[in-house]
């Protein structure tokens, strides 16, 4: 039994011919012709989630992970733009998913419809690219759902971003054939393998070995083992430091992996670089920015494989188009290292004195944000786990600790809202097969506490809660706390009961608030065959005053 719109019955064909498998509808009645094609085949992933934001990071969750297109697919009206703060955010971490929004027919558009709004082209500025359905079944408008299906999977898997496809839809809404007839061709997209040319490789090698001083940034990006052997092998050069954020999940002992517990102890010329490198998306670190945007490069090239340059520095040079491991894969050919400049190792003698105070401060370090997180990285160290981390206070905490191996990072960098880490989180446990550790903050975790309001959260979903009460990181970060309005307008505090939270979606649930507790309970939850949700509650300790006293710490 599938759908009786032949328009819908090419759209689930041809994504079936993209391999496209995983389908997350929220509920609502225009879209019932798609509910009916696509879970009419057993091909089909399908997954109903009812708050359409959770629903929209969750399918961002997956599609991080398996790095090809989710769908998601609602009804009309509203509920369209329910999906847009994840589709933001998959934007700009160049997440690939399919946004397939059911709409009325376009003559009753702004006549006052019920459940009808301006659709087509909503997404317009987070989008790579939107499509209008035809609203016709003639052989002529099959042929043209075809041609844009075809497009907008070929665009998402291309340029890694998400792409609409509005399709408007009469009624009736709810009629089935037994079996499908209209197809259409998958069109194959050949793809051509660019390189820089000759002279232009020659030019930037030239810059590169007339300076002693070159340092390569990494933001956030999924794992890359060959970039990751580039890197190893260019780090070994004396006039080059690479610094590397947790979310870019490259690693090395020779890396620079704490960027900002290291940065406070740079004090002079001598550490800032003459040519930067920049690769993949946002970097958290703003201590870096700051002392870069200041202290500005001669030269700074940025490589991605995009049509847009990013100038985080506002020092860009050169934008090199390019997946950055073929650049440097030619970059690497007849490399000429430096033997006499000391740029990396006046770089990595501060990075090891920083982590030699960093462990002598936290050995003596009462109960805190801090302390906590540093009972979660030990007991994390050697485990294979994908660690999701609230794009706020708990990202930064992460950087603080040296890159573990065995765990991938992820964090809802791309525009760093508030909404959606434990959707996010919960959609890519789906996918994983080791367990996914959601490192969470209590305002974030109650912001999206309707990821729980999910029939198909996996058991080896840990949801780790810290709850200082609050928005702790406008203690942190300057100027809140010099304001009369700190409490109520930035820090948020409230008295919301977390356990209660978690009994109401039926979720297993432990509370700690000592260190003699944390381990055993960080043990547990990580042996646990179910999704459980741990909290740390730190209340109302001075979190600000230990990292600031940590900080003084790292500079001695």
């Amino acid at each position: 039994m599938t759908s009786g719109s032949y328009r819908v019955q090419v759209v689930v064909d041809l994504l079936k011919k993209h391999e496209i498998e995983n389908i997350i509808f929220s509920p609502g009645s225009r879209n019932a012709p798609l509910v009916i094609g696509f879970n009419g085949d057993d091909y089909f992933q399908t997954k109903s989630l009812v708050d359409e934001r959770s629903a929209a990071f969750f399918a961002l969750g997956m599609a991080q992970q398996i790095q090809k297109p989710v769908v998601l697919c609602s009804t009309s009206g509203s509920s369209v733009l329910n999906y847009a703060p994840a589709i933001a955010e998959a934007f700009y971490q160049k997440i690939p998913l399919i946004i397939i929004t059911a709409d009325r027919p376009p003559e009753w558009i702004d006549h006052g419809e019920g459940q009808s709004m301006r659709q087509y082209k909503v997404y317009e500025n987070y989008i790579a690219e939107s499509f209008n359905l035809p609203m016709l079944d003639h052989p002529d408008a099959l042929w043209q759902t075809g041609v844009m299906v075809n497009e907008a999977v070929h665009i998402s898997n291309l340029q890694s971003k998400p792409v609409h496809i509005n399709f408007p839809f009469r009624e009736p809404l709810y009629e089935t054939v037994n079996k499908a007839t209209k197809t259409q061709k998958k069109i194959t997209y050949h793809q051509t393998h660019q390189s820089l040319n000759k002279k232009e490789m020659l030019g930037l090698k030239n810059s590169w070995n007339n300076s002693n001083k070159k340092m390569i940034i990494c933001g956030s990006m999924n794992p890359n083992n060959k970039l990751n052997g580039l890197l190893t092998e260019i780090n070994k050069d004396s006039s080059v430091s690479v610094l590397t954020e947790t979310t870019s999940n490259l690693y090395d002992e020779q890396f620079i992996s704490c960027i900002d517990r290291t940065l406070e102890r740079v004090n002079d010329s001598s550490f800032y670089p003459e040519i930067v490198i920049t690769i993949g998306n946002s970097i958290i670190s703003k201590k870096l920015k700051k002392i870069l945007r200041k202290n500005k490069p001669v030269e700074h090239w940025h490589i991605e494989k995009t049509n847009r340059a990013q100038d985080i520095f506002t020092s860009l040079t050169n934008f090199i188009p390019l997946e950055p491991e073929s650049f440097f894969s030619d970059f690497i050919m007849d490399y000429q290292k430096k033997e006499n400049s000391n740029f990396s190792n006046i770089w990595y003698n501060e990075y090891v004195r920083s982590e030699e105070n960093h462990k002598n401060y936290l050995a003596n370090c009462s109960w805190s944000d801090l302390k906590v997180h540093e009972l979660i990285q030990d007991k994390i160290s050697n485990q294979n786990l994908n660690l999701q981390m609230g794009n706020s206070t708990s990202v930064r905490y992460v950087q603080l600790f040296k890159h573990l191996k065995k765990v991938k990072y992820n964090s809802n960098r791309g525009v760093s809202g508030i909404d959606g880490s434990s959707s996010t989180a919960a959609g890519a446990a789906i996918i994983n097969k080791e367990n996914t550790v959601l490192l969470t903050g209590d305002l974030s975790f109650i912001y999206d506490q309707n990821a729980l309001w999910n029939k198909n959260l996996s058991k080896n979903l840990k949801i780790i809660v810290i709850n200082n009460q609050g928005g702790g990181i406008f203690k942190i970060i300057p100027g809140p706390s010099k304001t009369p309005y700190l409490n109520e307008f930035f820090e948020t505090s409230h008295d919301l009961n977390i356990e209660k939270i978690s009994s109401g979606f039926g979720i297993n649930y432990k509370k700690v608030d000592n260190i003699k507790d944390a381990e055993s309970a960080i043990e547990d939850l990580i042996a646990s065959n179910r999704a459980e949700i741990l909290e740390f509650f730190t209340g109302n300790v001075n979190n600000e005053v230990i990292l600031h006293e940590y900080f003084d710490n790292i500079k001695k």
